[in-house]
């Protein structure tokens, strides 16, 4: 029940509802940051937000979700693949800490023009654990790798 309980205040957080969390949380990110205004610092600014809990090593997850032209989610992401290792507890930290620096970084504060871009473009966001390789990371296509 609280993984519930946690996902539905996350996707809230997302969207831009109310929630129990501080009101400061899914800001936290944007208020000290630039303005995004391309891919490579959309890019960053993802890596910025994941925190890749411990003994979760090879587990990835990958999302589907768009933003909107001010850096809003469109509605909640998609999970379209997860593949995750471990006990039962370390799959559920992966994922819960995947969903989090979604909470984290959106909305995110982006340039006018980046955010025609984005208002255009679905966002696929791969977060893995593993060793880096290379990845397919042209536009919206993103994989954020665990620092090493």
């Amino acid at each position: 029940m609280k993984t519930v309980q946690a996902r539905l205040i996350a996707l809230a957080v997302i969207l831009g509802g109310a929630s129990a969390a501080p009101p400061t949380l899914a800001w936290a990110q944007t208020a000290v940051s630039p303005a995004v205004n391309n891919w490579a610092e959309l890019r960053a600014a993802l890596a910025s937000c994941w925190t890749v809990p411990a003994d979760t090593e090879s587990s990835q997850i990958a999302f589907r979700f768009g933003l909107n032209k001010t850096g809003g989610m469109r509605g909640p992401p998609l999970v379209t693949s997860r593949q995750l290792k471990g006990d039962q507890e370390a799959r559920k930290r992966f994922e819960d800490a995947a969903f989090e620096a979604l909470s984290r970084c959106f909305p995110m504060r982006i340039t006018p023009a980046f955010g025609a871009t984005l208002g255009e473009s679905p966002i696929r966001l791969r977060l893995v654990n593993t060793p880096q390789t290379a990845a397919y990371q042209i536009n919206n296509n993103i994989t954020i790798f665990a620092p090493r």
